[in-house]
């Protein structure tokens, strides 16, 4: 896995940076309309209809993003996961990312194969849900380590973190097409911190796609058939890069442990007759 940087990643990240504002935001809205995130998720202009259930087909690989430190590096592997190597400053660290693992959630299973979308709010047409995987604690939550958490971390605000396991279930999650009706964004972070030790989605996990429209909205016709240049991105704290056991000194995990990881899978989705 070499070093660099992907403009089109770039782009996507702060389209993520977006609706991660926008969510936080959503129990504060007053209702007006064009306030907040753009006008979108107040918005009560027409929007296309998105709901229904959908068919969603992926590319075959997993674009990975490391961040160590102030180095990045870019790989790719198969949908499944697989092993990589990153060459940091002479030091070879061996990872392996596995989507069978429970407390894993890759790209492919954080937006998976069939999703039901949800309009509910006739006011604001904007508004979207999905039913998708979630991670839950399964143990205590507990105060991070003040030297665990803040800014330049993973955890800047310090939220508690989970001290067992964080299993994988089913929730709700919260989305917004945009103004224009051409596109949609969803958070797909959980709000669980990482200890270092357990895997917990980042704030950036997040899904995006265009969409492909029919009719209008003059003739109440709108309606979305399909989604293209969709992408899911799936981000970790350094506690889930994985490291093989026993492949790195202490010095190196701990470079690890301040890093994170970040999988990105392409998609499109067609509408369920």
């Amino acid at each position: 896995m070499g070093p660099g940087t992907s403009g089109g990643h770039l782009i996507g990240y702060k389209r993520t940076l977006g609706i991660v504002g926008c969510v936080l935001a959503v129990p504060l809205l007053t209702g007006a309309e064009g306030e907040g995130c753009g006008g979108a998720v107040n918005s009560m202009s027409p929007a296309p209809n998105t709901e229904g259930d959908w068919d969603i087909t992926y590319q075959d690989t997993i674009d990975v993003e490391v961040k160590l430190g102030d180095s990045v590096y870019n790989g790719t592997l198969p949908a499944e996961g697989g092993s990589f190597t990153v060459d940091h400053e002479g030091v070879t660290i061996p990872f392996e990312i596995d989507c069978s693992r429970e407390e894993v959630v890759c790209p492919n299973e954080g937006w998976p194969e069939t999703v039901s979308v949800e309009q509910r709010n006739d006011t604001y047409p904007h508004r979207m849900w999905v039913t998708l995987p979630r991670q839950k604690c399964s143990g205590e939550l507990v105060d991070p380590a003040p030297e665990k958490c803040g800014p330049d971390t993973n955890n800047p605000d310090c939220d508690q973190v989970c001290e067992g396991e964080v299993v994988t279930e089913k929730r709700e999650v919260f989305g917004v097409i945009d103004e224009a009706g051409e596109s949609f964004d969803l958070l797909l972070g959980a709000g669980i911190a990482s200890n270092g030790v357990n895997c917990a989605m980042l704030g950036v996990s997040a899904a995006e796609a265009d969409l492909v429209t029919t009719g209008t909205a003059e003739g109440g016709d709108w309606r979305a058939e399909g989604m293209e240049n969709g992408e899911v991105t799936v981000g970790y704290a350094g506690g889930c890069l994985w490291a093989r056991e026993g492949s790195v000194d202490g010095s190196v995990e701990a470079l690890i442990l301040g890093g994170s990881i970040k999988f990105t899978n392409g998609f499109t989705g067609a509408r369920v007759e």
